[in-house]
């Protein structure tokens, strides 16, 4: 006699009738296999990494604003204005994306000051040496402004409106003072002080730079096919002189000959010198300055990099809090003196975030022979656009159906982009020199500069 078959429950018999396939219903689970189980594994502790990081990166942020809510509900009078830092950052080498140091401020220590109701301006370098270049304007601006020869915007809305109480602009500077400067990484601490040495320390008079600097340019990749005009008549075309090879400009000064888009020579008058008077001379002490609020940062680019790319991103908790813990220095506004040497066990501000410096990519070093590759490349072509633009100019020949569509560049118009392409050159290597370099120190800076240091909670009296 067989055994019957065992007999299924309520739950089966309700189910059949769904319409669900019976070899659903009889199918008896089972544990997956290895592979997936190496699967799961590995994706579900990536997930639980992932998201145990996340969670503790929102408490790192609430814990550090809570800190600092209570300052953003304290009240202002009718002629008072809330705190107000400024914000340097400026490229990191290697890096393509120049507001990468930018963005960083804004994730991780930004939420910090809008708890505090701390405003801010945002000052950032688009290419290398270019904050430098903007403090030293802005340096020079004010020792004009100190020794009489230039006015500010405060100074002239003073003379239409008298402003009072916080608006005016002797208490502008004081708040300023009282409201910091925050910088973003070494790279951007090297070009900060060398735009601070090199303000108060070069002529304060205005200079315009393009100018001077097309001065040194030498004209040897036009001159050669320059048309010389004789008897105030343009020559022909055919006076062109196009067979020699062009080379790039040498470094020495040029002539006071310019050659307009005709070929005629144009007599430029040289720029007067600006006499040095008493007031140019570099002060023997500079006024005091904003405390620095010191953030560090990395940033890790490349192949090689990928590692640590990958660890960044599991860890995110550890770059929360240094950026707030950083913001919450610099909002409480406890202050010491900069350190321009290691002094009682405690490390050099100079050294500041110094490590950060064995992750920059090794093609940084080559910065200088790229810049001498693309300028062969660059003058290598230019005699073919010369001779193109002038051949048109003149009308020697008429333009192609493809320089109809596209007009190819005029002689004015290459004269003007080799200006630029030297001047970003120039410009590249003396950031990449500055950045090469260790922080630049000035012995006028002692006593002068501060930094912004985490408070001592119980003896502490907010600014």
């Amino acid at each position: 006699m067989t055994e019957s078959a065992p007999q299924k429950g309520g739950l089966y018999a309700a189910l059949r009738f769904t319409g669900i396939p019976p070899s659903w219903l009889e199918k008896r689970p089972k544990l997956p296999s290895r592979n997936w189980l190496i699967f799961i594994g590995v994706v579900g502790s990536l997930a639980t990494l992932y998201v145990d990081d996340r969670r503790k990166c929102k408490q790192i942020r609430e814990e550090y604003i809570s800190k600092v809510r209570h300052l953003a509900e304290e009240p202002l009078g009718n002629a008072e204005w809330g705190r107000k830092v400024t914000v340097y950052s400026c490229r990191y080498p290697e890096d393509q994306d120049h507001e990468r140091t930018m963005k960083y401020f804004k994730k991780y220590v930004k939420p910090i000051f809008v708890a505090a109701a701390i405003d801010f301006d945002i000052i950032n370098g688009n290419h290398y040496g270019a904050l430098t270049n903007k403090i030293v304007d802005d340096i020079k601006k004010r020792r004009r402004e100190m020794a009489g020869l230039e006015k500010s915007h405060d100074e002239l809305l003073q003379q239409v409106q008298p402003l009072r109480g916080d608006r005016a602009p002797a208490a502008r500077q004081k708040r300023e003072l009282e409201g910091g400067t925050v910088i973003i990484g070494r790279h951007t601490l090297k070009e900060y002080m060398e735009g601070l040495r090199r303000g108060w320390s070069e002529s304060m008079m205005p200079r315009d730079v393009e100018e001077e600097f097309a001065q040194t340019l030498s004209d040897e990749p036009f001159a050669d096919q320059t048309i010389q005009a004789q008897d105030g008549e343009l020559p022909s075309p055919s006076s062109f002189n196009t067979s020699s090879p062009l080379s790039p400009p040498s470094n020495v000064l040029n002539t006071n000959q310019k050659v307009s888009v005709f070929g005629q020579l144009q007599r430029q008058q040289p720029s007067k010198p600006i006499p040095v008077t008493a007031l140019d001379v570099p002060p023997a002490s500079i006024p005091p300055q904003p405390a620095f609020g010191l953030i560090p940062y990395t940033s890790h680019l490349g192949f090689k990099q990928v590692p640590y790319m990958i660890y960044d991103f599991f860890t995110e908790r550890y770059r929360v809090r240094s950026g707030a813990e950083a913001a919450f220095n610099v909002v409480m506004g406890q202050k010491r003196p900069f350190r321009n040497r290691e002094s009682e066990g405690y490390p050099s501000d100079l050294d500041f975030d110094k490590q950060s410096e064995q992750y920059i990519k090794t093609s940084w070093r080559k910065l200088p022979k790229r810049i001498e590759d693309a300028k062969k490349e660059y003058y290598k072509e230019l005699p073919a656009k010369v001779k193109v633009a002038r051949e048109l100019a003149y009308g020697e020949r008429e333009p192609t159906r493809s320089e109809k569509a596209n007009p190819p560049a005029t002689e004015v118009e290459l004269r003007s982009q080799r200006l630029k392409k030297e001047l970003k050159w120039k410009e590249d290597l003396e950031g990449w020199q500055v950045l090469r370099d260790d922080v630049h120190w000035d012995d006028r800076f002692e006593g002068v500069l501060e930094v912004y240091m985490a408070p001592d909670l119980q003896n502490y009296t907010q600014i």
